[in-house]
């Protein structure tokens, strides 16, 4: 069974077939079933790579392995749970005259093609193609971001495309340069560009110019993953998208370009060890983690808040990456999934506390979401709950493990940063949410109809319910697999 073409194609037909389904209700589901498919597809991929090592398709020019694996199943359980969010809050949008049923039918198409994108980016082989699928899937979520049409919508677009574009340039000349690497001391036929070949011979590329291939693709991607100080696009396009598509650009697009960065990390740790881009990486992982906590303090927007908490999650996953041990390593990978069920709970929470105050931003808000939102604020204090680092949730135990491996390993002074940085975030994101849940609300709002109560409560149940389940019991296979995943990171493949 072509498992990797499957994968692909599922979410790409729903993404055309939506072009010429009229009923919205129609589109909705089919995106629904394409992700339970590719849901369902990805764990038997999972099972697959565990038994054979990998799995390659078309002549290798798809390849998985226990890092894609991991990757393929958190994409496609955010944009299930996405998907299954979509419905109701673009019912509310037409209702508000916020949206038009042709902006609708966009997102409805959009949506699966960017998950394809994605999708593409981790079974890639051919480290070209990966950049590829990597620009495709910013060429698709910028419409996604300036879908409202608003000025600052189309704002936030215009400088995620700009610095996405920027980025991903260098991202280009960075896969040059490591095709460039790895002709120089080639007499032969020129060498395969297929990763799966190229971490085999690594060791014989040009140390130099395998330097500035991974500094050019740490700026190029980390600008995708909203790495600082290449970070800017990343509150702006994550407040003005509408909830579905900010809870996929922080639940999985963000680690996406993680991944394609990783790639280019083991190559460059095969070719000169793995100091020069541990270094680069634990420098960049911590300066996200520092400058975060002072952003989150000073927001006046919900989702620009959450946004600022995403990029301290991603320095954490660099920083546990960079810090190079078997133990931080798996605690990075695990924080990057459990972060993945976590972001997107708090943005679908923030599309109804939106459309019920007609606004995110705190003043208009003002207190007392709790007593008109109260199903939503119970969902969103358990996941802020995680998301802050709180047991019994798996983001306390990934942040855990990235500090007592840290520790382990020698390595106190990263890991007492590390602390600082996350109790910082911990005191920003409590203060934030404090302003807004409890209290009593303003007159206008305290009287709110209640039929829309209940709006979203399935599909954050559904990415809650699985965090809760998974922090506490990780099936053996998945637990296989991570750790996998990890030694592939380590250069133990």
């Amino acid at each position: 069974m072509p498992l990797l073409t499957f994968i692909l194609i599922a979410p790409a037909a729903a993404g055309l077939a939506n072009l010429l389904l009229a009923p919205r209700r129609a589109m909705r589901w089919l995106n629904v079933l394409a992700f339970a498919a590719t849901l369902a597809l990805g764990i038997a991929l999972l099972q697959q790579v565990l038994a054979r090592g990998v799995v390659s398709e078309w002549n290798e020019f798809l390849y998985a392995d226990a890092l894609s694996a991991w990757m393929v199943l958190l994409i496609s359980m955010v944009s299930l749970g996405a998907s299954l969010y979509a419905g109701r809050y673009f019912d509310r949008d037409l209702a508000n005259g916020a949206v038009t049923p042709a902006r609708v039918r966009e997102f409805f198409v959009l949506t699966p093609l960017f998950s394809a994108g994605m999708f593409l980016v981790v079974l890639a082989n051919n480290l070209g193609v990966m950049w590829a699928a990597v620009e495709a899937t910013a060429l698709s979520s910028v419409l996604l971001v300036a879908l409202y049409n608003r000025k600052t919508s189309l704002e936030a677009a215009w400088k995620y495309i700009m610095l996405g574009s920027l980025g991903l340039a260098l991202a280009l000349l960075g896969t040059v340069f490591v095709y460039a690497a790895a002709c120089k001391n080639n007499s032969g036929p020129l060498p395969s560009f297929n990763w799966s070949h190229l971490v085999t011979v690594a060791d014989q590329f040009d140390p130099r110019m395998m330097k500035i291939a991974f500094l050019l693709a740490l700026v190029g991607y980390g600008t995708k993953a909203g790495l600082a100080p290449m970070h800017t696009w990343l509150p702006d396009a994550h407040s003005e998208a509408p909830s579905p598509t900010s809870a996929m650009l922080s639940g999985v697009s963000l680690k996406v370009a993680i991944y394609a960065l990783l790639r280019f990390h083991i190559l460059t740790s095969a070719c000169l060890g793995s100091g020069f881009s541990r270094h680069l990486l634990l420098g960049f992982g911590l300066a996200s983690m520092f400058l975060a906590p002072p952003f989150i303090l000073v927001q006046r927007n919900l989702k620009r808040m959450l946004a600022y908490s995403s990029l301290e999650h991603v320095g954490l996953i660099c920083t546990g990456i960079a810090m190079n041990t078997p133990v931080t390593i798996f605690g990075a990978l695990l924080h990057m999934g459990y972060h993945s069920l976590t972001k997107p709970v708090l943005f679908f929470a923030a599309g109804n506390i939106g459309h019920a105050f007609h606004s995110l931003q705190y003043r208009i808000i003002g207190h007392g979401v709790v007593k008109v939102l109260p199903v939503t604020s119970l969902l969103m204090v358990l996941a802020a709950a995680s998301a802050i680092g709180l047991p019994p949730f798996g983001l306390f135990f990934s942040e855990l493990t990235i500090i007592s491996g840290g520790i382990a390993a020698g390595k106190v002074t990263v890991s007492v940063l590390i602390l600082i940085a996350l109790v910082a975030s911990f005191c920003g994101v409590l203060q934030q949410l404090s302003r807004i849940l409890p209290g009593v609300p303003k007159p206008e709002f305290a009287n709110k109809n209640s039929a829309a109560r209940f709006d979203g409560v399935p599909a954050m149940a559904l990415l809650l319910g699985t965090l809760l389940v998974f922090s506490v019991w990780l099936p053996a296979p998945l637990l296989q697999g991570i750790h996998q995943a990890a030694a592939i990171i380590g250069g133990k493949p």
